[in-house]
C-alpha cells in the first residue's frame, strides 16, 4: 500500500546547490591563506605545521601550559587551551596594512572574564591588540582598533562555531563598516574601527602578552588570509564572496542535520504548522516522517535549506533524517493539536522595587496561541519571553495564555519601596540594572544614569552578593591587577561641600597594591584629592584622604566578610578632614588618625571605584555592592537603615499543585529562618508544622517551598498553608 502524508512545499529561493564540494581545508588552502593550522599532530610534537604551503610552521619544542595537542575536534584534532597556555605563530602581520580575514573553527569552553582566541603583537609583547576574542558574556568579539566591536552572536554553549571576521581597509575613514562578522555563515555585527599598527608575532590562545585573557576550549582550524574572503576580489562586490562556500563545506565536515524546527508548537485542528531545517549540503538522504512512513524530501531542501507545511489533526511528532560524509543522525519535532495551554512559569526577577523602578517579567507557556498581560502590559509572545514594566505603586500582573479550549491565567505581585532619596546624586547597586551583568560598565540606578566604565577586567560575582536590604543580585570583584571602573560623566562633589560615600565591601587586610582605593575623585594638590581607600597593609581600617593628610578608623573593615562602610563630611561639624565621620555597619566609628587639612575637593578628574584617581598602583582587591553617593550628610538613623534589613511583609505570592501531587510554594518576607505549617480547616484553631527550616537568605527577599507530604495524601482535598517567624 503506498503511503502518503499531504504537505505543502514551501521552498526556499536560493542559489542552486554546487555540483562537487571540496572539504573545507580544501576549500581554505584553495583561497590562499597567508598561514593555517589545523592541529593535526599528535601530542609532543614538536613542530605544528602550516598547511598554507608558505612554511610558518610553529616551533613547539616548549610547549606553555597544558595545552594538549589530538584532541578530538570538529575536523580530525584540535588543540585543546585550559585557560594556561598560549602559541606563538611566525606570522608577521600589520592589520592596518591591508584587507584581511580571520578564519577559525572553535569550541569555546566557561572561562572567567575575556578569552582571546587570536592576537597579534606589536614588536616584543608591545601594546598589539586582541584579534577574535569570546567576551565575559560569551559573545564573539574583536578588539582590533583599541575598541570593541560585538558581532552580537554568542558561542554555543557545548558545540563548535565557524568563525569568519573580516576588515575591509577601502571602507576605513568612510560611510561603511570596516569591520564584518559571520558566524555560523550568517552576517553578524560590524563596526568602523581602524587597526592599529602592530608588527609583532601572531599569537593563539591569549593576549599579546601571552599571560592574561587565556582561552578555554579547542581550537580546530584557523587561517589568516591578506584579503577579505566576502570579497576576494577587493572591489567592493561581495558577489564573490567565499563565506557561504566555507560554512557550507564546514557542514559537510562536521554535521549531518544542523537544526529541525517548528514555526509553532500547539495548533487548533486544521490549522497548518510550517516545519523548517538547516542540513549539510552534501547529504545523500533526506526524509521526513510523520509516523505513517518517510517520504523524500531532499528534492525540496535547496541550497541547505528546506520548508514545510503541515496540517496534523492530532498531536504528531515528525522526525527528519538524513545521511552524509559524517554518518546518519536524526532530530524530532511536536506539533501538539487541541491539547489545553499549560503556563509553565510566570514570574518577576524581583518582588520589591523602588517607586518608579523597572521589574522583569519573564513567562514560559505551553499550547498557547495567543497570550497577553494586564496592567497595560498587552498581547506578548504566546509561548515565552520576558518584558520590562515599570513600577509605581504595589501592582498584580496576570499573564492569560488562551487556545481553542479555553484560557489559563498567572498571577505575579509586585510591591514597591520609598522613593529614593534626591540627593542620592549617583547610585550603583551592581548587576540589577537590565543587562549588565555579563558586560563591561556598571549602570547607576539614580536618575542621573551615571555609567561607569571597565578599565582592566572587573568582574561581577552572582555567587557573593552582599546582604544589601531589599536583596541584590551580584558584587563586583577587583583583582588589584589594574583594574578599575570610571564614571566618566561624573566628577564627584567638590570644594567642602556636604556629601555621604556609602559602600558595601568584602575583602583582605592585606591588599595586592598597598592602599587598594575604594571610591576616589579629585587631583593631587593638597586637599584637592578624596580617596576613600583600605589603609596600610594589614591594618584592616578605613581611611580617607585629601592629600596633605587623611583620617583613620579603628574598626576592621576588611576581613574577608562583607562590611558596610560610609564616608561622611558634614560642614555643620566641620571641613577639614579630621571632622570626617567613619560608619562600619551603621556603627559610628572611632577615629585612630586626624588629619587637618582642610578638604577643598577637585572635580577636574571623573569618579573611579576601585582605584585612586591621583595615585598610581593603588587598585582594590575585593568586592564591592550596593554603592552610593549623596550629595548632603547621611544621619546615622539614615546610614543604619542602608545596613538592616528590610521589614519586608510576609506574604504568599504563588501556590502550584505539580503532576505528581506536590504543592509548590512562592512566598516572601524578610532574610531569617521559618516554619512552614498547614491545616484543613481554618474554623479549626489548630496549625500543624510541615518544616521548621524554610530560609530566606541574607539579602533576599523571596523563597519557595514544597509540599510533598500532605497535599499528595488524596484525602486532603483542601489545605491551608501558612509561614511563621522562627525568633
Amino acid at each position: 500500500m503506498n503511503k502518503q502524508i499531504l504537505f505543502t512545499i514551501k521552498l526556499v529561493s536560493l542559489a542552486a546547490m554546487p555540483s562537487a564540494f571540496a572539504d573545507l581545508p580544501g576549500v581554505i588552502v584553495a583561497d590562499s591563506p597567508l598561514a593555517y593550522y589545523r592541529f593535526e599532530e599528535a601530542p609532543g610534537a614538536t613542530t605544528l605545521a602550516d598547511s598554507s604551503g608558505n612554511g610558518l610552521d610553529i616551533d613547539y619544542t616548549i610547549p606553555a601550559g597544558t595545552t594538549v595537542l589530538g584532541e578530538p575536534a570538529a575536523i580530525g584534532s584540535g588543540a585543546l587551551f585550559n585557560g594556561d597556555g598560549a602559541i606563538v605563530t611566525p606570522l608577521l602581520l600589520d592589520p592596518t596594512v591591508g584587507d584581511f580575514t580571520i578564519e577559525a573553527v572553535v569550541r569555546a569552553d566557561v572561562g572567567a572574564g575575556d578569552m582571546v582566541i587570536l592576537a597579534n603583537q606589536d614588536g616584543t609583547l608591545g601594546p598589539g591588540r586582541s584579534n577574535l576574542v569570546v567576551n565575559a558574556g560569551r559573545f564573539f568579539t574583536t578588539f582590533l582598533g583599541g575598541a570593541t566591536t560585538n558581532s552580537g552572536v554568542m558561542a554555543a554553549e557545548d558545540g563548535f562555531d565557524h568563525v569568519i571576521l573580516t576588515y575591509d581597509q577601502s571602507a576605513a575613514g568612510g560611510a561603511d563598516p570596516t569591520f564584518r562578522f559571520y558566524i555560523n555563515g550568517e552576517a553578524a555585527g560590524t563596526s568602523s574601527n581602524i587597526p592599529e599598527a602592530a608588527n609583532g608575532n601572531w599569537v593563539i590562545g591569549a593576549n599579546k602578552v601571552v599571560t592574561t585573557q587565556l582561552f578555554n576550549g579547542l581550537v580546530d582550524e584557523i587561517a589568516i588570509y591578506d584579503k577579505r574572503l566576502d570579497d576576494l576580489n577587493g572591489d567592493g562586490d561581495i558577489a564573490d564572496s567565499a563565506v557561504g562556500t566555507h560554512y557550507k563545506e564546514y557542514l559537510v565536515d562536521t554535521d549531518t542535520l544542523v537544526n529541525f524546527t517548528s514555526a509553532v508548537t500547539y495548533v487548533d485542528s486544521g490549522m497548518s504548522a510550517d516545519l523548517s531545517w538547516s542540513v549539510s549540503p552534501a547529504l545523500t538522504l533526506l526524509t521526513l516522517d510523520d509516523g505513517s512512513g518517510p517520504i523524500d524530501v531532499l528534492p525540496q531542501t535547496v541550497d541547505c535549506l528546506g520548508g514545510i507545511s503541515v496540517s496534523p489533526t492530532v498531536t504528531t511528532t515528525y522526525t527528519l533524517s538524513g545521511t552524509g560524509p559524517v554518518g546518519t543522525e536524526s532530530l524530532e519535532v511536536i506539533v501538539v493539536v487541541d491539547e489545553p495551554a499549560v503556563v509553565e512559569s510566570f514570574t518577576s526577577n524581583v518582588s520589591k522595587v523602588r517607586v518608579g523602578g523597572e521589574v522583569t517579567l519573564s513567562w514560559e507557556v505551553t499550547n498557547g496561541i495567543s497570550a497577553e498581560i494586564d496592567n497595560g502590559v498587552g498581547a506578548v509572545d504566546a509561548m515565552a519571553g520576558s518584558v520590562v514594566v515599570t513600577v509605581n505603586a504595589n501592582s498584580t500582573y496576570t499573564l492569560t495564555a488562551s487556545n481553542s479550549q479555553g484560557d489559563v491565567t498567572s498571577q505575579v505581585s509586585v510591591s514597591v519601596l520609598i522613593l529614593e532619596d534626591p540627593s542620592l546624586i549617583a547610585h550603583w547597586k551592581v548587576g540589577e540594572a537590565p543587562g549588565e551583568i555579563g558586560g563591561t560598565s556598571l549602570i547607576a540606578e539614580s536618575e542621573t544614569g551615571f555609567v561607569g566604565t571597565f578599565v582592566g577586567t572587573p568582574t561581577f560575582d552572582t555567587s557573593d552578593p552582599a546582604p544589601v536590604p531589599g536583596g541584590s543580585t551580584a558584587s563586583i570583584v577587583f583583582n588589584g591587577a589594574n583594574s578599575w571602573v570610571d564614571v566618566l560623566g561624573y566628577n564627584g562633589i567638590g570644594g567642602s561641600d556636604a556629601r555621604t560615600v556609602a559602600f558595601w565591601f568584602k575583602g583582605p587586610s592585606v591588599q595586592n597594591n598597598a592602599n587598594g582605593t575604594l571610591v576616589a575623585w579629585g587631583t593631587g594638590a593638597t586637599g584637592t584629592r578624596y580617596d576613600t581607600r583600605v589603609n596600610a597593609n594589614g591594618t584592616g581600617i578605613i581611611r580617607t584622604e585629601v592629600a596633605g593628610s587623611g583620617s583613620n578608623g579603628t574598626a576592621i573593615m576588611a576581613d574577608d566578610t562583607w562590611h558596610h562602610c560610609a564616608v561622611v563630611l558634614n560642614p555643620t561639624i566641620g571641613t577639614t578632614v579630621g571632622d570626617l565621620q567613619f560608619y562600619i555597619d551603621g556603627a559610628l566609628d572611632t577615629l585612630s588618625a586626624v588629619g587637618g587639612t582642610p578638604i577643598n575637593s577637585s572635580t577636574a578628574n571623573n569618579v573611579r571605584i576601585g582605584a585612586s584617581q591621583g595615585i598610581a598602583n593603588r587598585s582594590l582587591t575585593g568586592k564591592m555592592d550596593d554603592i552610593r553617593i549623596y550629595t548632603r550628610a547621611l544621619s546615622a538613623s539614615e546610614i543604619s537603615d542602608l545596613v538592616a534589613p528590610l521589614d519586608i511583609p510576609l506574604v504568599i505570592t504563588d501556590i502550584e499543585r505539580q503532576e505528581n501531587g506536590s504543592v509548590v510554594i512562592g512566598w516572601s518576607g524578610s532574610p531569617g529562618e521559618y516554619s512552614l505549617e498547614y491545616t484543613p480547616d481554618l474554623s479549626n484553631p489548630n496549625w500543624f508544622e510541615l518544616s521548621d527550616n524554610e530560609v530566606i537568605e541574607a539579602g533576599e527577599t523571596t523563597g519557595t517551598s514544597t509540599d510533598s507530604s500532605v497535599a499528595t495524601n488524596p484525602a486532603n482535598s483542601k489545605i491551608f498553608y501558612r509561614f511563621r517567624k522562627i525568633d
